[in-house]
């Protein structure tokens, strides 16, 4: 009964405290909170701590299993002026729902620091930071979802450059995470996992960013449903075994020379299907990289659509190119296996009615050859001059990467190929239109001139 009483007292104070600094336990509503830390440390295992609307002093350092909420339809501010983590998890089967964290200082101290914690849930946070967003190490089974992390110092935007900025999402050694639906601005790489296996990142978007994912010494990732645009790279995929890379979108990858829609750099054993590349300066790029399976991709409008360097023993199929100013380029790269994919710059014939060329779709390795022992040749790229070379250099065709079968017209069974499609038509049809509005300008104006 004596014990009874004590562990009674002992609710008692943690709740009067939780009162009197403005959060609730069980959902009560109570005054602002200025003393976030002492509530935190009063806490039992387990509890739900309800914060009212208001700005919080941050840092906090979590080291037991609590859940801190802001309470519904407020709008909680955690404000951290410090070189330390704004919040610090140091626990098991912490959550984080609702609350706005922002980080006013440059430092290297993340914003949300998680070390050796499992099960954390962070749920609808605002995340303006100086530093790296979220980071993560030793820490498995978390989820991250509809998170907002922003680079939040923009009178120092100017001083700072990319290379300084920290990681949206950082994991190391971290397995079996989900990171869904989160809204990455303005970092240095979006979602990073680095020796981090089965991890899922699904319905995340990112801009102005160096890559929106990065993977490195990484297995059976799953990285599907993303969008990115104005990034360097939309995904790169490195030192990767049996991730799969599907049904994302990357566009406009394309501000600076070494844009890519998705990357693949030492990757093997790996799924890229379904993904639209659009705009960037290169669709896909793939390099000293075997075993992979690349299909159904819809490669839009690239400066250059695929390369090739180095890769052996891919299978590509059913992928539609189209639109792009260079449909392909391979060097070194003579053992893939490219077939049944649409070029829309490629005259085939199809005698037996199959809907593949009897023709093969070769590509030419000249331009990569010379480029890449002259760089200064890059200024002739698709001049006339070289045109004409590239149509002489045909001595060893036979051992160029080609299509055995290409596609007469592009796959229709995706919305995107007859997304494709229609654009193309309607293109088509206007500059058809165009052409037939100035041929008639110029007969009228050339039977109404005088003799």
């Amino acid at each position: 009964m004596k014990g009874l009483f004590k562990l009674s007292i002992g609710f008692i104070s943690i709740t009067a405290l939780a009162l009197s600094n403005g959060i609730s336990v069980g959902g009560a509503q109570s005054p602002i909170n200025k003393d976030l830390q002492a509530a935190i440390d009063s806490s039992a295992e387990g509890e739900v701590m309800v914060l009212a609307s208001g700005e919080y002093e941050g840092p906090i350092i979590i080291n037991k299993p609590i859940t801190i909420r802001a309470e519904d339809g407020g709008t909680v501010t955690l404000m951290n002026r410090t070189e330390q983590a704004a919040v610090t998890i140091a626990a098991d089967r912490v959550a984080l729902v609702g609350l706005t964290i922002h980080d006013v200082r440059l430092k290297e101290q993340p914003s949300i620091s998680i070390v050796k914690s499992d099960e954390a849930l962070l749920h609808k946070l605002h995340i303006r930071t100086g530093s790296y967003g979220i980071r993560a190490t030793d820490s498995n089974h978390m989820t991250i979802r509809e998170a907002l992390i922003e680079w939040g110092i923009p009178e120092e935007e100017r001083k700072v450059k990319l290379s300084q900025k920290g990681n949206g999402i950082d994991l190391y050694h971290s397995h079996d995470n989900r990171l869904l639906q989160n809204t990455i601005l303005s970092m240095h790489d979006g979602i990073y996992m680095e020796n981090s296996d089965r991890n899922v990142v699904e319905d995340n978007r990112f801009e102005r960013l160096r890559y929106g994912v990065h993977c490195m010494y990484t297995a059976d990732a799953l990285i599907r449903g993303n969008t990115g645009q104005y990034n360097i790279t939309g995904a790169m995929i490195m030192a990767v075994r049996g991730a799969e890379v599907s049904d994302n979108q990357f566009t406009r990858q394309n501000e600076n020379v070494n844009s890519q829609g998705i990357l693949l750099f030492d990757a093997h054993d790996s799924v890229v299907q379904n993904n639209e590349v659009a705009g960037n300066r290169v669709g896909l790029y793939v390099e000293q990289s075997t075993g992979n399976l690349i299909a159904g991709n819809q490669v839009l409008g690239n400066f250059i659509g695929l390369q090739l360097l180095k890769a052996e023993n891919n299978e590509m199929t059913d992928n539609v190119f189209a639109g792009n100013v260079v449909q392909a380029e391979a060097r070194q790269s003579t053992s893939n296996t490219l077939v049944s994919n649409y070029w829309d710059s490629f005259q085939g014939i199809d005698a037996d009615g199959d809907g593949q060329s009897d023709l093969q779709y070769a590509i030419s390795p000249l331009f990569q050859s010379i480029v890449k022992a002259k760089p200064v040749f890059q200024l002739f790229f698709q001049s006339p001059s070289f045109v004409f070379l590239e149509g002489l250099y045909q001595s060893d065709r036979g051992s160029w990467t080609a299509d055995s079968g290409p596609l007469m017209k592009p796959s229709l069974s995706r919305a995107g190929g007859q997304a494709m499609q229609t654009g193309t038509n309607l293109m088509t049809a206007a500059a058809g239109l165009l052409l037939l509005l100035i041929a008639i300008s110029i007969l009228l104006l050339m039977g109404v001139r005088k003799p």
